[in-house]
């Protein structure tokens, strides 16, 4: 091998000084001495792991365009090995021949188009690294192919890829397929993406159960096109009808959850090309009311990403509108479906408390994130339009229905008092993380709002602070553990912060008489709970003793937990199970 290698690089070295100094770039070899090299090349390609002269010499032959038969069918094994071999460098090598002869080298129009077929289908290699080697060539080529050959095998390139981004198991796979339709999409006419347009426009009309992977498809092709391809969506009424079509997925994916049935990769990649849509033609959607209350209606979806993507699109929507700026005008529709639509204020402040409220497994920071981000905004908007969170501004002015009466109570006409209200229920309940969301809302309420918006809701924002801080310091006390008490110190952190920014928002006099009045209210109902446990103890012994049967086995069950994990804090290992034990 090490000869044939030396060899190679010989041989290498002398076509390249031959075709410096011959101006008609004749290879020094006859043809058979040609064809007898190439069975060589071919014979240490399939037997060397080392490779690198011969791939050297066969991209000097490639530059001089040698043809023969047999160079075709070296072609053929550079194309196989571009896949197949478990060298990253060689596929990489591979790649860079096959592309160069697919370019240079002449051929009829059906030697082309089969090797055109064949680096399409090597993208449904077994393993993912040879998947992404024939994707990166079929990119490449899609890059580098003249424009005429693109338009006539733009079908060809577009429906297997379209395939290959929806079947493909890798992200990595999926989001190289998704970067070489872009791709595709921008060097091709108008008239060719109308053609392709119309096609994913079928896949999306389609309707029932059977058709619902059709129209996941079209729907993630449809985000791909608007990204890439704005001037087309430009012309007529095509963003429109693009907009109506999305809408319409939404609703039945929408009607179809109510039914218990959860399907959240439609809604995900309709919601994603609408995200894209409002970026790009945000004058588009603005007037679309019934799109607005279907993408609210995302925000409680059971699926994240359709959380997330949804969070984002109102997130845009809202940002770029002005709390005060909400009147609606003389003359002309209204700017916002917050204005057309009365009540949806208050429904997107609801959802947004429902994400906020997810069990600490099902919290996701960016969704907090946004969630805190929006509410910062829709509290200002509340204080100056509280009509905004009504569905009739007429005679009873009725207010929305609820699902969260018993937590959040009945507010009556104040929207603000309600939204302070059901977050500070919501970080009574335990849970580190669902508390630290409602905990950074108030940071952001404090840091943004107006003190006049704070001061008249600030009980509500101190009592589930001073919650938090009198359950870590009572933990602190029963526990001796030095790793226990740095676990509290950082819990204690941000709820200290947090009422920091609120005295130094709304000074220190307005603090510390709420505060005082929260520490007494809590006072106030130990002691009750106290004599009501008195009170029981005398005229129902019975309950009473039962009660206090599960407060010992509770003891028992915290006693023993916090062995457990002192046991585990000093590393030793869990009691062994004895033998006699298991004879039993």
């Amino acid at each position: 091998n090490e000869i044939n290698q030396n060899c190679f690089r010989s041989l290498t070295l002398l076509l390249s000084i031959s075709r410096k100094n011959d101006e008609d770039s004749r290879s020094p070899l006859n043809e058979k001495q040609m064809q007898a090299l190439v069975n060589l090349l071919l014979a240490a390609l399939s037997d060397s792991e080392q490779n690198t002269a011969t791939f050297n010499l066969i991209k000097s032959i490639v530059s001089r365009r040698h043809v023969s038969p047999e160079f075709y069918d070296l072609m053929e094994v550079i194309l196989k090995l571009s896949v197949q071999s478990q060298n990253a460098s060689v596929r990489q090598q591979c790649c860079q021949i096959f592309m160069q002869f697919l370019i240079e080298y002449p051929m009829g129009k059906q030697r082309l188009e089969d090797h055109l077929k064949q680096c399409i289908l090597n993208m449904k290699y077994e393993y993912e690294e040879g998947r992404l080697s024939a994707i990166g060539l079929v990119g490449a080529l899609i890059n580098k192919l003249p424009s005429p050959m693109i338009e006539e095998h733009a079908q060809l390139f577009f429906l297997p890829l379209v395939l290959q981004l929806v079947n493909d198991d890798t992200k990595k796979c999926r989001e190289s397929v998704a970067e070489c339709v872009s791709n595709l999409l921008k060097r091709l006419s108008l008239d060719t993406v109308q053609t392709l347009y119309e096609y994913v426009t079928r896949w999306s009309s389609g309707k029932g159960s059977e058709a619902l992977p059709l129209r996941r498809t079209s729907a993630q092709v449809f985000g791909i096109m608007v990204e890439s391809r704005i001037d087309f969506f430009k012309r007529g009424s095509t963003v429109d009808d693009l907009v109506e079509t999305l809408h319409a997925s939404l609703t039945q994916v929408i009607d179809k959850d109510d039914l218990g049935t959860i399907e959240w990769e439609l809604p995900y990649f309709s919601l994603v090309c609408l995200e894209k849509i409002s970026i790009h033609f945000p004058s588009t959607m603005a007037p679309k009311n019934e799109l607005w209350i279907a993408v609210v209606k995302c925000l409680i979806h059971p699926h994240a990403w359709v959380k997330l993507t949804s969070s984002r699109i109102l997130n845009i929507h809202i940002t770029n509108l002005s709390p005060k700026a909400l009147v609606p005008p003389e003359k002309g529709s209204p700017k916002s479906f917050l204005v057309a639509v009365p009540g949806s204020l208050y429904e997107i402040a609801r959802n947004l408390c429902f994400q906020l409220n997810a069990e600490d497994s099902e919290q996701a920071e960016t969704v907090t994130l946004l969630a805190i981000k929006s509410l910062t905004w829709i509290i200002d908007a509340m204080n100056d339009h509280p009509e905004l969170c009504f569905k009739n501004d007429n005679e009873d002015m009725e207010r929305l229905p609820t699902r969260d009466e018993e937590n959040g109570g009945d507010s009556g006409r104040d929207p603000v008092l309600w939204l302070m209200k059901r977050l500070s229920n919501i970080a009574k309940a335990r849970g580190y993380r669902r508390r630290e969301a409602i905990f950074k809302c108030f940071a952001a309420f404090a840091s943004c709002c107006d003190p006049s918006i704070i001061l008249p809701h600030l009980e509500l924002m101190i009592e589930p602070l001073n919650r938090t801080l009198t359950e870590i310091s009572s933990k602190a006390e029963q526990s001796s553990s030095r790793r226990r008490s740095q676990v509290d110190a950082d819990e204690s952190e941000l709820p200290k912060e947090v009422m920091q920014l609120l005295e130094e928002k709304c000074g220190t006099e307005a603090f510390l008489n709420a505060l005082a009045a929260v520490k007494s209210k809590a006072r106030e109902k130990r002691d009750k709970r106290k004599q009501d446990a008195a009170a029981e103890a005398v005229h129902n012994p019975q309950a009473a003793a039962q009660r206090k049967i599960r407060k010992q086995e509770h003891e028992k069950r915290r006693k023993k937990r916090r062995v457990e994990e002192q046991r585990a804090m000093r590393g030793a290992y869990a009691k062994k199970q004895r033998y006699h034990d298991t004879l039993l």
